[in-house]
């Protein structure tokens, strides 16, 4: 055997292997609150450090080479340590280059600052969940390079997150309104599953059910260009098939409109939506246009039975939609006003919960913990100013137009890439209104499914290289 033959098996095996822990930390983690704890931030740095560890000495070991190397990515992962880089700085006792806060809500309050960063033990911290953040997206990237364990990946995350969707509705349902058997202290009647915030949850299931609209559509399309069992029992019974993972989705979406999160079931629609009209836009002769047509009528038709049997209090809430909306408006004019108080520094990050206090005042209502900025945008730039604030969202749009582009030239219909799209619509329309993105185990779940993605749209652009591994 060639040794390029060996170096490329132990790689295989290795990736096999890492997919396991991987996918254990993305279902464990929603169970534990949503991950919202500094001590669960640091263990599943840890975990994934410790995933990321091995990665690295084993293919050290073998003399062998990454699949997706950091090379591969170059743009993006010097957008990623920028603002790294600035985290640090913003937490750096920095003495001459000192700051001081002050309040517009009590103007006579002036806090003096040897950092950048208003709480910078808190701003080390989202360092470190921000690393995190990047050995996953790297660890994810090496499973999925190959097309067929990226397939089995994103249908282990799929069944994982229909796995939390049914203890939601069972804690909602049948054991007493609880979080975990734990009794609620707000947000009773709305399914939270593990998560303590409604709509956080929500962001979840709607990633989850983009994937089940973009794999009945795949397992469709894998009919007409007779891949697998490709009767007609077998496509729609068969395991695997579109009735089972079209079951998965019903749970879903159910308990999707039981989260009485009147955004989420928006964003879920759109990216659910969105996906089907991806698949009709694109051209090819193993497209079940029929079929996919049929996704635009099934899926109002599901929300809105789903609706009569689990909507009545989010129906209820349907009608307050205009005051929460004025009170959105008044506490975004006044974290308008954070960021205009510091538009280049920012506040430092995980800093907003204590920086806001300088600016909260009537008529935003002060019976109440405004700890989030309730739009994730806002928050950014309020915590790292309007240049580096805007680095995530500038490697989300580069990650678009890769994608996009893929998903133009591909030959055929691509689920993986498909879904990364619509699941960054998803968390794109959610966080306008509120901070699911900024709860870490929703973040994973964000960051695995377009890594995945992204992954597919590398082995297209370098099909002529491929080793299959």
């Amino acid at each position: 055997m060639r040794k390029t033959t060996r170096y490329h098996s132990d790689r295989f095996r290795l990736n096999n292997q890492l997919m396991w822990p991987i996918l254990l930390v993305l279902f464990l983690s929603p169970f534990a609150f949503g991950s919202t704890k500094p001590s669960l931030w640091l263990l599943w740095s840890l975990l994934i450090s410790l995933c990321g560890a091995v990665l690295f000495g084993r293919m050290a070991l073998s003399n062998a080479r990454f699949r997706i190397a950091p090379r591969n990515l170059p743009v993006l992962f010097c957008l990623f340590a920028l603002l790294g880089a600035f985290m640090l700085f913003q937490a750096l006792p920095l003495g001459v280059l000192s700051s001081a806060a002050t309040s517009i809500a009590d103007p006579g309050v002036l806090i003096t600052l040897d950092t950048i960063s208003l709480t910078p033990h808190d701003t080390i911290l989202a360092l470190v969940r921000w690393a995190t953040y990047g050995l996953l997206f790297f660890l994810v990237l090496q499973i999925t390079s190959n097309p067929q364990r990226a397939r089995a990946f994103i249908n282990l995350l799929y069944w994982a997150i229909v796995i939390h969707a049914v203890v939601g509705l069972l804690f909602l349902l049948q054991f007493g309104d609880t979080i975990l058997g734990i009794p609620k202290w707000k947000y009773f009647g709305s399914a939270l599953g593990g998560f303590i915030n409604r709509n956080s949850f929500a962001t979840f299931l709607a990633f989850g059910s983009v994937l089940g609209v973009n794999l009945m559509i795949e397992r469709m399309t894998e009919r007409l260009s007779g891949k697998g069992d490709n009767s007609i029992l077998g496509t729609y019974l068969g395991k695997g098939g579109v009735v089972i993972i079209g079951l998965g989705w019903l749970i879903l979406v159910i308990t999707l409109i039981a989260t009485n999160s009147r955004m989420g079931l928006f964003a879920g629609c759109c990216g659910m939506i969105a996906s089907v009209v991806l698949a009709l836009a694109k051209k090819s002769a193993n497209t079940n246009r029929t079929g996919i047509w049929l996704f635009l009528l099934v899926i109002p038709v599901l929300v809105g039975i789903g609706m009569l049997g689990y909507g009545t209090m989010f129906l209820e809430r349907l009608g307050h939609v205009g005051d929460a909306s004025d009170v959105r408006m008044q506490l975004y004019q006044q974290v308008l006003q954070m960021i205009e108080s510091r538009p280049l520094l920012g506040f430092g990050g995980d800093s907003f919960e204590y920086a806001y206090p300088l600016f909260h005042q009537a008529p935003v209502s002060v019976d109440l913990v405004w700890d989030k900025a309730h739009s994730t945008y806002l928050s950014l730039w309020a915590e790292y100013g309007l240049v580096f604030g805007s680095l995530p969202m500038l490697i989300v749009a580069i990650i678009v137009l890769q994608l996009g582009a893929a998903y133009v030239k591909a030959p055929g219909q691509e689920m993986l890439i498909r879904s990364g799209l619509c699941v960054i619509l998803v968390g794109a329309v959610h966080s306008l209104v509120d901070f699911s993105l900024e709860i870490e185990a929703v973040t994973f779940a964000f960051i695995a499914i377009v890594a995945a993605a992204w992954a597919r749209q590398f082995e297209l652009r370098n099909a002529g290289t491929r080793d299959g591994s």
